[in-house]
């Protein structure tokens, strides 16, 4: 064999490049997958259950305004509000003068012009309107009204004020059992404070539906 043929049988059994093969390495790994999609993943967050609704506050009350009652008529429905034996208070006034704050129901309208008897369920307010005819508001705990009343407001809940121990009422009580203010030009009585050396009155506020305050009404800590 001449020295070109042997130089070229060399040549043939070299590698060439690009037909390397390492048949004796493992079997490649296979690539890893690509990052998968947010939208072909499976949504596996469970959803925050809603908060619980907050318990309304207070009771259930009503409001109401009726027109035309004469001074009978406002009698008779001070005693058909207030059952016998319940615990009441009572106030009237004048433009000139002040009533007490008494317990019980006024016997008598003649000589005031308006006032109000409140007890822990209900208050009646009253105004006189001319011709011996009174004006009336109800504001009491419940869903009714009495008869004969329009309803001012829907919705309502009667809510404790505040100041738990009530309002301060005019003056501080004297040496003569009468409550004296430099304010006022003549001392008040407040037989149903019992003595006490500044009268104070409990009472609620009644709020709509969006917590606004829409009345005031005097209450009583107790029922008789």
């Amino acid at each position: 064999m001449s020295a070109e043929e042997r130089e070229g049988v060399a040549q043939a059994a070299e590698p060439r490049a690009g037909d390397e093969r390492d048949h004796d390495s493992p079997a490649a790994e296979p690539a890893a997958p690509g990052p998968e999609s947010a939208a072909a993943r499976p949504d596996t967050t469970l959803a925050e259950p809603a908060p619980a609704a907050a318990p309304e506050r207070g009771r259930p009350a009503v409001a109401g305004a009726r027109d035309g009652l004469s001074a009978a008529d406002l009698l008779a429905l001070l005693a058909a509000v207030f059952s016998p034996g319940a615990s009441v208070r009572h106030w009237t006034a004048r433009l000139d003068a002040i009533g007490p704050l008494a317990s019980g129901l006024p016997a008598a309208l003649a000589g005031w012009t308006e006032g109000r008897a409140w007890s822990a369920r209900a208050e009646v307010r009253w105004q006189q309107a001319g011709q011996g005819r009174y004006s009336a508001l109800y504001l009491g705990e419940g869903e009714r009204l009495p008869d004969g009343f329009a309803p001012l407001a829907t919705g309502l809940r009667a809510v404790p004020g505040e100041d738990a121990a009530g309002l301060y009422l005019w003056g501080r009580r004297g040496p003569d059992g009468r409550y004296h203010a430099t304010r006022l030009p003549h001392p008040l009585d407040y037989p149903a404070a019992a003595g006490a050396l500044e009268a104070r009155q409990p009472y609620q506020v009644l709020v709509g539906p969006d917590e606004v305050v829409r009345f005031l009404r005097l209450t009583l800590a107790e029922e008789g």
